[in-house]
């Protein structure tokens, strides 16, 4: 009953931009913006942008359009009953039942219909309070077994064995690795995605997650040092964990993301860092149903608003932090925390240790 409800929440809002844009209905194509309207799983590939099956939502109803092949699970374990279905062959497309014309919204760029990529973001980006209580469960799964995965793996390991690791502690908890990177000592300041490969980890590894359980999706990163730790590795990591405090001391409802992103940007040169190190990666940004909605950047105008989900990953010199965040009417709730993981308090903040084996 909770999905059917978390549904019918977001379908009301959809209605209320229907009304005001005066449009009757929206087609939803994207995995994005189909497993958020759904509340379930809308992929088959996991590289694909578009959905197993397109929505269309109506001021007082919605459509799901799928094929054959799909619509025996989607019926059985990711939609409501509330929606009605329409059911094609395999072998046909999908368009040809898709409303059209300058009274039909969708969630792209097309000449058919009207544009309304952003608004459904809009939407999709306040998490209402079905989504929040999964969310929850989801970022304390993804932190418990990121942490669970690196905290048994061995030095002389691979960085595909400890990616296999990270993914099966994933999958223990129903999670989707939609991001799985692994870095070891002779990559780790070469490369700020490092897909894994056959080189041994060696005297640090680090694993990073994007895992994703019904459309939702959190983010975590964590270190883990073989021996001790040098004095210089931990300056640094003290260091950037001073440039993510900025971050997410400046991520409060009403700013903006650009705001939020400066005071980190202007962290790192305070904090002794290059003055073009926030370059060399992309510094995180919005997150719900995407790794990243997009990256935010100096000029990026949206507001934060409240029950966003946010995932900020400063890092310098081949190391990096990594949490997802909640905007909440308290304050910030960092939701993939570990209980089993050693931290380090930063501005109040029990924030991740690179953790010594």
């Amino acid at each position: 009953m909770s999905r059917t409800l978390e549904q019918r929440e977001k379908r009301a809002r959809i209605k209320a931009l229907l009304e005001a844009k005066n449009l009757d209905a929206v087609v939803l194509k994207k995995g994005a913006n189909v497993a958020w309207i759904i509340g379930g799983r809308a992929h088959i590939p996991t590289t694909l942008e578009l959905s197993c099956m397109d929505v269309i939502v109506y001021r007082d109803r919605i459509v799901v359009v799928t094929n054959k092949i799909e619509a025996p699970r989607l019926e059985a374990e990711e939609l409501t009953g509330d929606e009605e279905l329409i059911v094609i062959n395999w072998f046909e497309g999908r368009e040809g039942q898709l409303p059209k014309g300058e009274r039909i919204g969708i969630d792209g760029a097309e000449n058919d219909r009207v544009n309304l990529q952003s608004e459904i973001e809009t939407l999709r980006r306040t998490l209402n309070d079905y989504e929040l209580n999964r969310f929850r469960e989801i970022g304390k799964d993804a932190g418990a077994a990121l942490g669970e995965a690196m905290l048994d793996i061995d030095s002389d390991m691979s960085e595909v064995e400890v990616a296999g690791e990270i993914a099966e502690e994933l999958w223990e908890r129903d999670l989707e690795p939609v991001v799985l990177l692994v870095a070891g000592e002779s990559r780790i300041k070469n490369f700020r995605h490092p897909l894994p490969t056959t080189e041994d980890v060696g005297s640090i590894a680090m694993g990073v997650i994007c895992a994703r359980r019904k459309g939702l999706i959190a983010s975590v990163t964590r270190l883990v040092s073989f021996g001790d730790i040098s004095a210089d590795m931990n300056d640094t990591y003290r260091r950037l964990l001073n440039v993510e405090s900025a971050f997410l001391d400046a991520t409060k409802v009403g700013a903006t993301l650009a705001e939020a992103f400066t005071a980190g940007q202007s962290s790192y040169l305070a904090n002794g860092f290059a003055r073009d190190e926030w370059t060399k990666h992309h510094q995180g940004g919005p997150t719900g149903y995407l790794p990243r909605d997009f990256p935010a950047h100096e000029k990026t105008p949206q507001l934060i608003g409240l029950n966003n989900a946010i995932a900020w990953n400063p890092s310098a010199e081949g190391l990096k932090v990594e949490d997802t965040v909640i905007t909440t009417s308290s304050g910030l709730e960092i939701i993939t925390t570990d209980s089993e993981w050693p931290t380090i308090e930063i501005a109040g903040r029990a924030r991740p240790a690179i953790a010594q084996r």
